[in-house]
């Protein structure tokens, strides 16, 4: 029989080793490095073309229609810009990059920011989205959006169920503050930014233009200056036949769809 003296031993060796044995797993589990956070990057896209029509101004012939930039990504499309000083004309551009942690991280770009330019009192990327029509016969370019600057805020719901992120009234480009510093803009997950047919600058002069098939592509960062998920699906097309006294559509290309 094993008398009360070894039952004891046998208890403490026990524990020893039980203890020992957490010991080293803590010391195995504090040596894994952690694992990086993964970056939720957004996808741009652009959503169908709607209201296209021709219009007459002054004697020249202008197509115009509306746009609608869109964020279809795992994670919000926020810039920043920002400058030393007010004697400074442009803002660079940076992106904040969110991640599954709740963390984020912020990248430089190339991209630009200048105030005003389209008759509205805020700030603008310039060329975050590029317009081009094209001869459908035979691919020449005929002509180009003259619209240079853009400001995006979630304005247009493209899917989500959640309230708007980014908002004029939450102080999204610049909210009429030409002597800003620092100034935010964005597109959250679902939500889209949409330019209406009559606003300055939408649209291309086809004055003194032929009769005939065209195509209307218009593309979302066409200079990649932004970190997105996808880069290869930032475009849409509309085919399109104009006449002497208007335009009809006569197909549609892919386009962004909403989540």
């Amino acid at each position: 029989m094993v008398d009360a003296r070894s039952a004891k031993r046998a208890i403490v060796l026990l524990c020893a080793v039980a203890t020992a044995a957490l010991v080293v797993a803590l010391a195995v589990i504090a040596g894994k490095p952690a694992q990086a956070a993964t970056d939720r990057l957004p996808d741009l896209g652009m959503a169908k073309l709607t209201k296209i029509q021709i219009q007459n101004p002054s004697g020249r012939r202008l197509l115009r229609f509306n746009t609608k930039i869109v964020n279809t990504g795992a994670g919000r499309f926020e810039v920043h810009g920002s400058r030393p000083s007010t004697s400074t004309s442009t803002m660079s551009v940076t992106q904040r990059i969110f991640d599954g942690a709740g963390g984020h991280r912020d990248v430089s770009t190339a991209a630009e920011m200048y105030y005003a330019g389209d008759g509205h009192n805020h700030w603008h990327v310039r060329n975050l989205q590029r317009f081009e029509l094209k001869r459908l016969d035979n691919g020449v370019k005929v002509g180009t959006g003259a619209k240079e600057g853009f400001c995006f805020f979630d304005n247009y719901r493209f899917g989500s169920t959640r309230e708007p992120f980014y908002t004029a009234a939450g102080g999204a480009c610049g909210n009429g503050e030409s002597s800003a510093l620092r100034v935010k803009m964005g597109l959250r997950v679902g939500w889209g930014d949409i330019y209406t047919w009559n606003l300055p600058g939408q649209y291309i002069d086809i004055t003194g233009l032929s009769p005939g098939k065209y195509r209307l592509k218009c593309v979302a960062d066409p200079s990649g200056w932004f970190r997105e998920k996808d880069n290869t699906n930032n475009f849409t097309w509309v085919d399109l036949q104009l006449t002497s006294d208007g335009v009809r559509v006569l197909e549609y290309g892919p386009s962004a769809q909403p989540i």
